[in-house]
């Protein structure tokens, strides 16, 4: 099965603003929307839109299920009174794939729509995505990081690693991401840092605890990356570029770049910090919290 691109919370999103379009114009105009002749206009094929209005009758929710499991596919039985058509035009993985990237095209679509068309736009950059308002097509943005695949690496690393408070950790990455979502970019540039400060904290107070260094614990953010050098947890270079990032975040307003652009690097910057925070925790209990040989 292919791998989705997308993320499910996309694809919700992009529901929501179909929905929400259509809403509009039966209350404002008073008017059904023709969803056929707008997605024709953009390219796409006869058959997908004869299809969707005539079987689903433009239910979204069903609409997005079936292409992501390959089901659109397939005409009802009631119509072509086969079921098999599936094994016989079209095998399930080119179906899939062909779903995939239809979903897609909708997806992009959606987000041009108003009122609720900039959710899904938010929606697709955490998942590594931009818009090609022409085509269509979701354009990777630069480099190969994607804040969902981030996310759930964290999760995961988070919670092997036993910290104390690892539930509040992953309460931070949450609000961060949900408040992008919602466009409150400096609440979640906030919580981006806060992530980092719960793990430098839960790091610094396992290691105090566990270690039998000399060096007393101290309080502060700062005092205790300092800290986290001193006892050898961090090499000169790493505390330097965990304290440039800490500035950042801490810094508030960046001139020219706008919010939600500081908010989604803000987002991804932590994600990764706290990665190598966590990979190296882990690897530092094993080493009863000691220098690395």
């Amino acid at each position: 099965m292919p791998q989705s691109a997308i993320s499910q919370r996309s694809i919700a999103k992009a529901i929501e603003s179909f929905r929400e379009y259509h809403n509009v114009q039966v209350r404002v105009l008073r008017r059904e929307p023709d969803f056929s002749l707008m997605l024709y206009e953009r390219g796409f094929p006869d058959w997908l839109l004869t299809h969707a209005e005539s079987e689903y009758g433009w239910e979204w929710m069903r609409i997005f299920m079936s292409l992501r499991n390959g089901t659109f596919f397939v005409p009802s039985a009631a119509i072509f009174n086969d079921t098999s058509i599936l094994e016989r035009h079209i095998t399930q993985r080119d179906a899939l794939a062909l779903g995939e990237a239809f979903a897609g095209k909708l997806v992009a679509f959606a987000s041009l729509l108003s009122p609720a068309g900039e959710s899904v736009t938010r929606s697709l950059e955490l998942d590594g995505f931009s818009v090609n308002e022409e085509t269509l097509a979701l354009v990777p943005l630069e480099g190969p990081v994607s804040a969902r695949e981030e996310e759930d690496t964290l999760a995961k690393l988070v919670r092997g690693t036993g910290l104390p408070d690892h539930e509040m950790i992953l309460k931070h990455m949450t609000d961060a991401h949900s408040l992008y979502l919602d466009a409150k970019y400096h609440a979640s540039v906030n919580e981006s840092r806060n992530m980092l400060q719960a793990l430098i904290d839960g790091i610094s107070e396992e290691t105090s605890r566990n270690g039998g260094h000399a060096t007393d614990l101290p309080g502060g953010t700062g005092n205790r990356m300092d800290y986290l050098l001193t006892v050898n947890f961090l090499t000169p270079g790493e505390k330097a570029a965990l304290g440039s990032a800490w500035g950042s975040l801490s810094a508030g307003s960046h001139p020219g770049i706008p919010e939600r652009e500081q908010a989604r690097i803000g987002l991804v910057l932590a994600l990764e910090l706290s990665q190598l925070l966590l990979i190296k925790f882990s690897n530092w209990k094993s080493n009863a919290y000691q220098k690395f040989s």
